[in-house]
């Protein structure tokens, strides 16, 4: 920050280590360094460079000032509160689904290939179908006997039947 932007009586955001602090600056002294007061618990600090401070602080609580933007075609469920995705389904759950209709096992090369041109999924990676494997091979990892996919050979995978 510039020191002819900083005001007296302004809230600033400073950087402590990993932590950005609440600064209402108080009072300016002789040397040139300002005295300010951290609003979390009213401690004195002295700032000795207007670098310190990152700009102007905004509360964790205010979204608008903090530059989050609501999804692109998202909705609040009125009971909940959270926010309701109408987006396209991921890439596990296109894999799964393609799984589904084919009724065969299938590599991670084919999945991709049929995930696209049904329009299922986009992806702009260079390696999607390394992407599919990995995440399929990491939920058989995490969720054992409830994962949505199996591995019937070296792969290739099919669709869990419960």
């Amino acid at each position: 920050m510039k020191k002819v932007s900083i005001k007296i009586g302004n809230l600033y955001a400073m950087k402590v280590g990993k932590n950005t602090l609440g600064i209402r600056i108080m009072s300016q002294n002789q040397d040139g360094h300002w005295v300010g007061v951290n609003i979390d618990n009213n401690k004195e600090i002295l700032i000795k460079s207007a670098d310190r401070l990152c700009g102007p602080y905004r509360p964790k609580g205010d979204k608008t000032a903090q530059g989050k933007k609501k999804a692109a075609g998202a909705d609040k469920d009125a009971a909940s509160g959270k926010e309701l995705a109408t987006t396209k389904p991921g890439g596990l759950t296109a894999a799964a689904n393609v799984l589904a209709e084919a009724n065969e096992p299938l590599n991670c090369q084919e999945m991709v290939k049929r995930m696209l041109e049904k329009g299922l999924w986009k992806t702009e990676g260079k390696t999607p179908a390394a992407t599919i494997y990995a995440a399929i091979i990491r939920e058989i990892r995490d969720k054992g006997a409830k994962a949505r996919f199996r591995k019937t050979e070296r792969g290739k995978f099919v669709i869990a039947t419960k």
